[in-house]
């Protein structure tokens, strides 16, 4: 059995640049194009939260339709039999058709509130919407990046077993040590147990994805796609429009209180007539009736500053939210000059690799180095897995960050590519 020469097997197993861009998951495209998100955003239509989200929005739009309301006309009627002292008959019939009316301000008033109402669940099924999309687009970068380590730690174990081989060649001729292939064992024993651990990783976080689309295990899942900090805008997003809404549907709260401590008034005719033996008498009459909002008043003026109160909570709400799109920015700004930090780095490894690895090859060719030859190459291969791990980790911490912006991307846009 021929022995491999270290030098060989340095050339054969280590080359720094090999080692390392190959293997390297790309990081997210400075852009998503239009037609991915759009599409991404369309795979969503098939969750069942989405669509019960989309109905409950469908329900309180028809319920505008009865806002503002006008009572129904109302009719009575009477029929009576008198018998006088003196045997006298008397038939008589009545009727009143009375129209109760709204109170001052009261219709208007309850339009508002209905169209606030409105406004409120579409904006709650653009928030849903945002934050499906963010939390199935945080849990496939999570998978992509889990993904991409194992195919970074399947490479680097195929190497290992190169230099395992290589290993027990020169223990087989007498001339290796058994330290050496304990040593590349029990690195290939951990990066096992890491691979399994990032595909069940992996399986996890699509197994989610899945459930939270309602989608059959075997289904395939939407390319990742996620918004650009360009594309956040603070006033447009979902939660600002929900905070809006519900400081809209307190100011019709607040009209409604004070329509409330106005009276309320009926209007009326009266027709009656009796059938006498001399003839009949027959009135026609109009009818006003009203009630005095002594106790409405009282409780008008609570319901108007409870709505004053939930008002101002909508406006602190919105200041809030513009707060949390600043900070959800800032996190996207944060990850993104990590990541540049990282392949900056990763480069200025590659170079003290190389120059490591000449090192090695020239210690080599002398016979210099050789009893710690292999330990060299292992050492070499677990900084270049570090090396790689870390991007592939800053990568995916700028994708997730970046799925975050779903929660906070524009409500109409949203809206744009439902079904």
């Amino acid at each position: 059995m021929q022995v491999l020469h270290p030098m060989k097997i340095l050339k054969f197993l280590v080359s720094p640049a090999m080692l390392i861009f190959p293997y390297i998951v790309p990081c997210a495209a400075p852009q998503d194009l239009p037609e991915n998100k759009a599409e991404f955003l369309r795979a969503l239509a098939a969750a069942p939260a989405f669509n019960a989200s989309l109905l409950r929005a469908d329900a309180a739009r028809e319920r505008s339709g009865s806002a503002g309301r006008l009572a129904d006309i109302e009719i009575e009627g009477m029929a009576a039999r008198m018998v006088g002292p003196m045997n006298e008959r008397l038939t008589m019939w009545e009727m009143n058709v009375m129209q109760p009316l709204p109170r001052r301000g009261e219709r208007s008033a309850d339009r508002d509130r209905a169209k606030a109402d409105a406004s409120m669940a579409l904006a709650d099924h653009a928030m849903l919407t945002g934050e499906l999309a963010a939390e199935v687009a945080a849990a496939i970068a999570e998978a992509e990046g889990a993904l991409a380590r194992v195919r970074l730690l399947e490479a680097q174990i195929e190497r290992l077993n190169a230099v395992l081989r290589s290993v027990e060649a020169r223990i087989a001729t007498g001339s290796g040590r058994l330290a050496d292939r304990l040593t590349v064992q029990a690195r290939l024993a951990s990066m096992s147990l890491m691979i399994e651990e990032e595909r069940r990783n992996a399986a996890d976080a699509l197994s989610e994805v899945r459930g939270r689309l309602g989608w059959k295990p075997e289904a395939l899942l939407p390319a990742f796609a996620a918004p650009l900090s360009a594309d956040i805008v603070s006033d447009e997003a979902a939660a600002s429009r929900l905070a809006a809404a519900r400081g809209a549907e307190a100011q019709a709260r607040v009209r409604m209180a004070h329509a409330s401590a106005n009276p309320m008034t009926s209007v009326g005719v009266r027709f009656e007539q009796e059938r006498r033996s001399m003839g009949n008498d027959n009135t026609l009459g109009l009818a006003l009736s009203t009630d005095l909002p002594f106790r409405s008043r009282g409780y008008a003026r609570a319901d108007a500053r409870a709505a004053e109160a939930e008002r101002a909570a909508a406006r602190v709400e919105a200041d809030a939210v513009r707060h949390r799109i600043d900070a959800a920015l800032r996190r996207v700004e944060r990850a993104e000059r990590l990541a540049g930090i990282a392949r900056r780095l990763s480069r200025e490894t590659v170079d003290r690799l190389e120059a490591e690895y000449e090192s090695v090859l020239r210690a080599a060719s002398t016979g210099s180095g050789q009893a710690s030859t292999i330990l060299e190459v292992v050492e070499l291969l677990e900084k270049t897995t570090e090396a790689e791990i870390q991007i592939i980790r800053a990568d995916t911490a700028v994708r997730t960050a970046r799925a975050e912006l779903w929660r906070y991307y524009p409500a109409a846009d949203l809206a744009a590519h439902q079904p």
